[in-house]
């Protein structure tokens, strides 16, 4: 018999295929196999798309019946964008059913397993769950908390300066390490940052990958409205463009705003908290457009006020073998740390080298334990001896 964590593990690489591409549902992957053979791959293309499960099924050229269904989440039981995949599972005679994690969405959560097992499917629980609940942590927030993912991307010297005296950056770090960027941008569902970011650099906010050019959405804090109306984020895709400011330049600035408006951005009202804009509000309005995994690229300010409004979930530091001193900007901004018992603790750290790079990863908090322990309890409810 096949190992049920190996091909549990190749459904969460397939699963990683629909990053950047599901919004508000989670990323899935799944395999059919009978007999021993693989029959059947499928993952979660789209927003509004069949389910994973669905996809492996359809990618089957054989009878189905009396296999099994591998599936890094379990099954969903209710009617969304889709009609309930458990039934589907059932009307095509598979035998047996291996979940990865429970679904920590309460619509759902134990139920496909529960309506499953009553109608005869054989149904095992928890395989690979570390790497199956953390390809969805952008999901699990949204459900626990309704935000957005927020993930820190920093690329600074060894002592901690993302730029010099002069606010010259390019480039800190190398071509390699430029390039993961790139693809971490082409998997986020929008890029923010801060003005200064905007008017020091004028980005263009795209990522590039594999000769790729996507567009995640660009969002962009600015309270006074000090971007230009030729601003490099509106060459492409403008109507991917989105402006945080003050509710007051709605009156002050509104020919600025109709002539920003009319090249596609879209321009939000947002209050300002202590010389910034209202990260929560901000966050809201990400949510009811469905962006939900964001990466963070502004400036030190912009990075700590994120971690002081405890929002942030996840960093990916790049570091460069170089020495800026005093005199470089500090990546961060004050985190308002007296004492180092209030140290900002930074878990399941990985480094990773990148040719003349380091890349240090790690989360803020894991949502990955809470789906494990839901998955533990409906395992020990659930499935059979």
């Amino acid at each position: 018999m096949a190992d049920p964590h190996e091909i549990m593990l190749e459904c969460v690489n397939l699963a990683l295929a629909g990053k950047g591409h599901t919004k508000t549902n989670p990323v899935v992957g799944a395999m059919i196999l009978k007999n021993g053979r693989v029959i059947g791959r499928g993952f979660h293309k789209n927003f509004g798309g069949d389910h994973a499960e669905i996809e492996a099924i359809n990618d089957c050229g054989e009878d189905i019946s009396g296999s099994d269904l591998y599936v890094t989440l379990e099954p969903c039981s209710h009617f969304g964008k889709t009609p309930p995949c458990v039934e589907t599972i059932v009307k095509k005679g598979i035998k047996r059913v291996f979940v990865g994690v429970v679904d920590p969405n309460p619509v759902n959560a134990g139920k496909g397993i529960e309506y499953l097992l009553k109608n005869g499917v054989e149904v095992y629980v928890g395989f690979a769950e570390k790497a199956c609940a953390e390809i969805i942590e952008e999901f699990a927030k949204y459900i626990y908390k309704k935000q957005p993912f927020y993930s820190l991307k920093i690329a600074q010297t060894l002592d901690g300066k993302i730029a010099a005296k002069d606010g010259s950056s390019k480039w800190i770090t190398d071509e390699t390490s430029r390039q993961h960027a790139h693809y971490i941008r082409s998997v986020s569902d929008g890029i923010l940052t801060g003005i200064g970011t905007v008017l020091a650099d004028d980005p263009e906010l795209s990522a590039r990958f594999l000769g790729l050019k996507k567009y995640p959405y660009k969002i962009i804090l600015d309270s006074s409205l000090k971007i230009s109306a030729n601003a490099a984020v509106f060459n492409e895709k403008p109507e991917k463009c989105i402006i945080f400011t003050s509710s007051s330049n709605f009156n002050e600035k509104a020919v600025k705003i109709d002539t920003i408006s009319k090249a596609g951005a879209e321009i939000i009202p947002c209050s300002k908290l202590d010389n910034g804009l209202d990260l929560q509000k901000v966050s809201d309005e990400l949510i009811k457009r469905g962006i939900l995994n964001v990466l963070v690229e502004g400036g030190g300010k912009i990075q700590a006020s994120f971690i002081n409004d405890n929002l942030a979930d996840k960093v990916y530091i790049f570091t460069a073998g170089k020495i800026l001193g005093a005199e470089g900007v500090d990546s961060l901004g004050s985190l308002n740390i007296d004492n180092i018992e209030e140290c900002k603790i930074i878990s399941d750290l990985n480094v990773t080298r990148l040719k003349n790079d380091f890349l240090f990863t790690g989360k803020f908090y894991d949502y990955s334990k809470e789906i494990i322990n839901l998955t533990e309890k409906v395992r020990n409810r659930c499935s059979p001896e």
